[in-house]
C-alpha cells in the first residue's frame, strides 16, 4: 500500500498541486490529507478514485507499483 501513498504524493507533486487544493477537493481539511498522503489514515476506495478524477488519470495508474511520474527539469514544462 504504501507505493500507492508514493504514487498519490508523486502525481499531486507533478502537477504542482497543493495538499490544500487537493484537501479542498476531497472536501477534507488539509490536515486529513497530509494524514491520508502520509499513511497516517486509510485511503479508501472512494478517495482513491476521487483523486484520480483529480488527477486525470486512471486508479488503474495509482495501483501500479512500477508507475512512475515523469518530473521535467528545471521547470520545463511547467505552466506559469
Amino acid at each position: 500500500m504504501n507505493f500507492i501513498l508514493q504514487n498519490i504524493r508523486a502525481i499531486r507533486e507533478s502537477k504542482h498541486l497543493s495538499q490544500e487544493y487537493v484537501a479542498m477537493s476531497l472536501r477534507i481539511s488539509q490536515s486529513s490529507y497530509a494524514k491520508l498522503e502520509s499513511g497516517q489514515s486509510k485511503l479508501t476506495v472512494d478517495r482513491l478514485i476521487l483523486l484520480a478524477e483529480i488527477f486525470k488519470i486512471s486508479s488503474a495508474k495509482l495501483l501500479d507499483p512500477n508507475f512512475t511520474v515523469y518530473v521535467p527539469l528545471n521547470g520545463e514544462g511547467h505552466n506559469h
